[in-house]
């Protein structure tokens, strides 16, 4: 065997090296006996997690002589509707706004004429649609 065969520097072995997917530079390989580090540990929390966990949690709280757990959103709108009754006028706003937004819908409200009038008529059409022609 000649030394011809052999590349004998360590560069020559480098330039046959191809570089491309799967086949790292030699020098941003993973060295050998270096332990990596651990990564993200197992059942780490992000913040939509913990969020949720406060919010869910229950408080102890004194209300009317009685202790209760409430949420703290709970908590935090009877805060809110305290400070409303004692004349904070930003309170007093936030509080109709909810009280607008997420009360439920009033069923007694009168239906206008019209749209009482084109109700009777699409379910007059609807019935006469189906074959039971009912009372006109």
């Amino acid at each position: 065997m000649t030394d011809d065969e052999f590349p004998s520097d360590a560069e020559d072995q480098e330039v046959s090296y191809d570089v491309g997917y799967k086949r790292p530079p030699k020098h941003s390989r993973f060295k050998k006996g270096n332990k990596q580090g651990k990564g993200r540990p197992r059942g780490s929390r992000n913040m939509k997690s913990i969020v949720r966990d406060v919010l869910e949690d229950k408080i102890p709280v004194k209300i009317n002589g009685k202790t209760r757990k409430v949420s703290p959103v709970e908590l935090g709108l009877r805060q809110l509707v305290r400070k409303a009754n004692a004349g904070d006028l930003k309170a007093i706003s936030q509080v109709l706004t909810l009280g607008e937004r997420y009360s439920p819908p009033d069923d007694d409200a009168p239906i206008p004429e019209e749209e009482a009038a084109y109700a009777l008529e699409t379910i007059k059409h609807y019935l006469l649609m189906q074959g039971d022609f009912g009372d006109e």
